[in-house]
């Protein structure tokens, strides 16, 4: 495939994204336990529950405040250079921090498993890059289907991650055995790229297209809607996802293989979402997307702190799931049908900076409500989905009011 130099097939990408986040999530299940269980030993035995939720707090924010810098910037070198190779160098450098955290975790090493989730966030741009790739398929009528493959690759990515790390670390009597897995997912997913992505030149930059900074790319009148909308939307899901596992662990004392079981419950129904994201785009306004998902979205989290059942919980995360899906379809397919062919790569990656940069406003605005009850942080999120849908609303007001 790569001889001929034929367009990237699909199925490629969405194989690619499918093991970049089931390495991500691979060890997802572990930290929470290993950090609030003093049995685990990452800290002291003195160490207090509130320290314990700290530095958890910072392993899970450290990720995204690195790969706040590292997208934007690996976004804006794969329209410079091409996406396979920085692409390549992505997962070499995410390869690497995962050998750090199994080490980390095998040494009960904190300051090793901190700079592991920096490596990690740092280098992590591998899915900014794959969307990127999908856009600059032909035929822009397609896009919101190839995104919302994309989308459902991701997701199968967060079934098969935290099962195979849950799992692992339950079975094996090992933490570390997640990470290492990790590992080799992650070296099998650069293999897949050498051998079946090929490699296309760049498309050649002119005029101002050239020059734009990311800050001048998220001032544009016609982009800096949507990034606020993104920042809104994904700051509800991360609130949701940060506090996840938290709640589980804490209300109800699950351990690893049931928090995998419940990263799967959730990820199906974004499957599901994704699928029915790309039937609904032939007859549905990229609004209505956003305003229907955003609506699902804030019931599933609302829903979410009421059962103590694992059926009940499950139901949840149906609308929650459908309309996190429907969520970032909107958001991701408006921001690049309004960039610039030769800023794909920039728009996707300052997108991705943005979904990220909400986990760190999660990780902070949710340590202080928490201050108030377990239970504020869900609300918190259900408020940020209830404010993208008026978001989206307002917006196809606006375009409407100019076409009259």
């Amino acid at each position: 495939m790569a001889k001929h130099g034929h367009n990237n097939p699909l199925w490629v990408l969405v194989i690619t994204v499918t093991l970049a986040v089931a390495g991500f999530s691979l060890p997802s299940p572990v930290l929470a336990p290993l950090l609030l269980d003093p049995a685990n030993g990452m800290l002291t035995p003195e160490a207090s529950d509130w320290s314990r939720k700290v530095w958890l707090g910072v392993i899970m924010g450290l990720y995204p405040l690195f790969q706040l810098v590292g997208s934007p910037w690996l976004g804006r070198c794969s329209d410079r250079y091409g996406r396979k190779p920085v692409l390549m160098f992505c997962l070499s450098g995410v390869l690497v921090g995962y050998a750090m955290m199994a080490l980390g975790i095998a040494w009960r090493s904190l300051p090793l498993l901190l700079l592991s989730r920096a490596v990690e966030g740092l280098f992590n741009g591998n899915i900014a890059i794959v969307q990127a790739m999908a856009a600059d398929l032909a035929g822009k009528e397609h896009k919101v289907r190839r995104f919302a493959w994309v989308n459902i690759g991701m997701n199968l990515g967060w079934v098969v991650g935290p099962m195979l790390g849950g799992y692992a670390a339950v079975l094996s009597g090992d933490d570390s055995q997640a990470a290492w897995l990790a590992v080799m997912v992650t070296l099998l997913n650069l293999l897949l790229v050498y051998w079946l992505i090929p490699h296309r030149p760049p498309v050649a930059a002119t005029g101002q297209a050239a020059t734009l900074s990311s800050r001048q790319l998220l001032l544009q009148p016609t982009l800096r809607p949507y990034f606020v909308l993104t920042l809104a939307s994904y700051a509800a899901v991360q609130l949701y996802f940060t506090y996840f596992n938290i709640w589980l662990v804490d209300r109800l004392a699950w351990n690893p293989a049931q928090l995998a079981q419940a990263a799967v419950l959730v990820s199906l129904p974004m499957m599901a979402g994704s699928w029915l994201g790309a039937r609904l785009a032939n007859h549905w306004r990229g609004s209505s997307l956003g305003i229907v998902g955003h609506l699902m979205m804030a019931s599933g989290i609302l829903l979410f702190i009421l059962p103590s059942q694992w059926w009940g919980l499950a139901l949840t995360f149906i609308p929650a799931g459908i309309g996190m899906s429907l969520g970032e379809l909107a958001t991701s397919v408006a921001i690049s049908n309004r960039s610039h062919v030769e800023r794909q790569g920039q728009a996707m990656g300052l997108y991705r900076a943005l979904a990220v940069g909400s986990e760190i406003l999660a990780v902070l605005l949710g340590s202080l409500v928490l201050l108030a009850g377990a239970e504020w942080p869900f609300y918190l999120a259900t408020l940020c989905a209830l404010a993208s849908t008026a978001g989206f609303y307002l917006l196809r007001r606006q375009q409407l009011t100019r076409c009259a």
